[in-house]
């Protein structure tokens, strides 16, 4: 690995394959393992303290979710988006969130509707600082508006589907927020799901949220090579 990963140790309060596995999991997302990197167990060894053990079945775990691979059995990379499978996720991503923004819409509580407003307000401000860590501080505030959208929508079992996908969409989300402006105009389309849901107008809510997955999803394409839109 070319540049070290910091602060990657794991803790002793939980399983360690959890640790370890939640570290990976980040440092994918934040591109610190770049898309196709070929992961050494001794070097993964090193950077969290972990045991090889714990490290291959964090692996296993990671290929599971999709955001590695061990292609024929020859080592473990991280994984390479692919335009079709993309393409797909975001037309699942559409449908589901748009559907949550209109559960959220019309039976969300005030606390939830509170928080939703909170955590639209850290978008706002991490999207306003312009350095090297802008695009991984609107990842995390999103992520967080994204939690509150699921939990309000209440929904349990789309609330399983939505966390699932999520961890696949982190990765895709990443490259969708380094396009320049792209995580401007991410802030001005939430707004408009937020102020639906304000309004308690749950089909514009829909699509809102709809609207703004399909505009992530051209950014990640033209990334990707692949010119296909999310319809």
């Amino acid at each position: 690995m070319s540049e070290p990963i910091r602060h990657m140790q794991v803790q002793r309060n939980v399983p360690i394959r959890e640790q370890v596995a939640a570290i990976l999991r980040d440092a994918i997302i934040d591109m610190r393992l770049q898309p196709g990197q070929l992961l050494i167990e001794r070097e993964l060894c090193e950077l969290t303290a972990a045991s090889r053990p714990s490290i291959r079945e964090a692996l296993r775990q990671l290929e599971a979710e999709g955001l590695v691979e061990s292609p024929n059995g020859r080592g473990t990379f991280v994984s390479i988006a692919d335009p079709v499978l993309a393409g797909h996720i975001y037309q699942v991503r559409a449908e589901l969130e748009g559907f949550a923004a209109e559960l959220f819409a019309l039976g969300a509580s005030d606390e939830l509707r509170t928080r939703l407003r909170r955590a639209f307000a850290d978008i706002e401000l991490a999207a306003s600082v312009v350095d090297n860590d802008g695009a991984h501080s609107v990842l995390k505030a999103k992520n967080e508006l994204y939690n509150v959208l699921f939990q309000g929508a209440g929904n349990p079992i789309l609330d399983q589907m939505l966390h699932t996908l999520q961890r696949r969409v982190n990765q895709l989300r990443s490259l969708s927020l380094a396009q320049p402006g792209r995580p401007e105009q991410s802030v001005t389309e939430i707004r408009v799901m937020v102020e639906a849901v304000e309004n308690r107008d749950g089909p514009a809510a829909r699509a809102a949220a709809a609207s703004h997955v399909r505009n992530a999803a051209a950014a990640v394409l033209s990334v990707l090579g692949d010119t296909n839109t999310v319809r």
